[in-house]
């Protein structure tokens, strides 16, 4: 039970840790939950389709909290549905154990079925039900739930839900200090090598496809971790597939600078055109690691990956580049991390940068987390989805750079330069690889929370799609 703990607090810090750097009492404790839930939502024509949620929230009181989610079919015939946004949650104490528990999810995204299902992309679902405490092991309840895409979509739908929490605790600085195992935040690129048998929804044989993403580790101990990884189609010819996977594995030291690694994850997937039936995936990887400094490492491995009810298997040769922070000398409220959710809004940048409402502007929510090697210079992984502009099922996940300037007092200045793929909702980004650069001014409201205006621009390597970005990001995290 005390390895599941601390898997569960491992992937808290991995999805919310942003926030952490409020100051506490004393005998004050940051506190989290991890949220796991599955319903069955009713489609047009007597169709139902599987969704499996996972989200983190920080408690904000004695019964709220409030994190981040995701939402992706795992059955039925709609792989490739996929929502990401925020959520909260509260509790009433009934009797004993037993608890009324109710909450929301504010999202966007989509998959197949197109705009014709989740419309704009918008998502708003509430649930309501009993739940029982079963202390250090949890609080499991069911109820029912109401999802629906109010933005031109076709999906209302009421149906049971189960839902499972597991809260757990870090102490800050000013306690006793609970420290934070080491964790890893890399850019990985898998080249997919599908089976010669499989082909496309639409029946022609599905191409290879170059695979763009990020992986986070999170280090239970100097072997054992959890990771979530996001990946989406940046080369080949099935823009619009993305993947989101969480699995665990381990790394074994061979020498002083090289160490084996392997995991196992499961997770959802598809759009594109790529049959992964109900959405449900599975992938077994396995590769060596090299430390090239106390901070970065390279590399390099091999992973089988396969739908459990679709079409799409193949392996994947990959290579990743990334940066370990954290360990036995950082406490979770010290690290140089930050959490912005973000509202960009694009702007027509030519003239057949969409197949369908190309006079319409495209709105996109997501989620960015940024960390800080230095004061003035940032790494950053970003996911959005579009909730606005008839463009329902468009999503881009993004990694990049970026230069942080401090001018005046609270004010500062940020630049920053992005790559990543992008696909879904009539944008015609080609392959699916695109790239970005944001300008932006913001303001520190307190220690921990400012806002932000940025200005960039996007546009597709291959592909006819080019946009002006507006943005406006409300931030969480102390990166001075």
């Amino acid at each position: 039970m005390k390895r599941v703990s601390r898997i569960m607090s491992s992937l808290g810090v991995l999805c919310f840790f942003g926030t952490g750097s409020i100051a506490q009492a004393e005998d004050e404790r940051m506190r989290f939950e991890t949220k796991m839930a599955y319903e069955s939502l009713s489609l047009p024509g007597s169709e139902s389709m599987g969704m499996l949620g996972f989200g983190v929230e920080r408690t904000l009181g004695q019964n709220f909290s409030a994190g981040v989610g995701t939402w992706t079919a795992v059955s039925g015939d709609r792989g490739g549905f996929i929502t990401i946004g925020v959520q909260g949650s509260g509790r009433i104490p009934i009797a004993g154990p037993i608890e009324l528990e109710g909450g929301a999810f504010v999202g966007a995204g989509g998959g197949r079925g197109g705009y014709e299902l989740s419309g704009s992309g918008l998502m708003v679902r509430a649930y309501a039900g009993l739940s029982d405490n079963f202390g250090e092991l949890g609080r499991l309840g069911a109820g029912v739930s109401y999802v629906t895409f109010p933005n031109g979509g076709t999906i209302h739908s009421f149906q049971p839900v189960v839902f499972y929490s597991l809260p757990f605790d870090f102490k800050s600085s000013l306690a006793e200090g609970m420290l934070l195992e080491e964790s890893s935040l890399s850019v990985v690129s898998r080249f997919l090598m599908v089976d010669s048998d499989v082909n496309k929804l639409s029946g022609a044989p599905l191409d290879d496809m170059t695979l763009l993403g990020i992986v986070w580790r999170a280090y239970l101990d100097e072997n054992w971790y959890v990771k979530f990884e996001t990946a989406g189609a940046a080369g080949g010819n099935s823009s619009g597939y993305m993947q989101v996977l969480l699995g665990t594995g381990f790394r074994l030291p061979i020498t002083e600078r090289i160490s084996f690694d392997g995991s196992v994850s499961v997770g959802g997937g598809g759009g594109g055109d790529v049959d992964t039936g109900g959405g449900m995936l599975f992938d077994v990887s396995g590769g060596m690691q090299y430390a090239l400094s106390d901070h970065l490492f390279a590399g390099a491995g091999f992973s089988w990956l396969q739908a459990t009810d679709g079409e799409l298997k193949g392996f994947s040769p990959s290579i990743e580049i990334g940066t370990r922070f954290g360990g036995a000398e950082q406490k979770i409220d010290e690290l140089p991390v930050r959490l912005r959710l973000v509202s960009q809004r694009y702007f027509k940048g030519s003239d057949n940068w969409r197949s369908h409402h190309a006079d319409k502007d495209v709105d996109n929510l997501g989620v960015q987390f940024d960390y800080f090697p230095v004061p003035w210079a940032y790494l950053t992984g970003q996911g959005l989805a579009a909730y606005g502009g008839d463009a329902g099922a468009y999503m881009i996940g993004l990694v990049g750079a970026g230069l942080h300037q401090q001018i005046s007092g609270p004010l500062f200045v940020e630049v920053e330069g992005l790559a990543g793929a992008a696909g879904g909702g009539g944008l015609t980004v080609g392959s699916g690889f695109v790239w970005q650069a944001n300008a932006g001014i913001g303001y520190q409201v307190s220690k921990d929370v400012a806002l932000m205006v940025t200005g960039g621009k996007i546009d597709a390597v291959n592909g006819d799609f080019a946009a002006d970005v507006l943005g406006l990001s409300l931030v969480f995290g102390d990166n001075r």
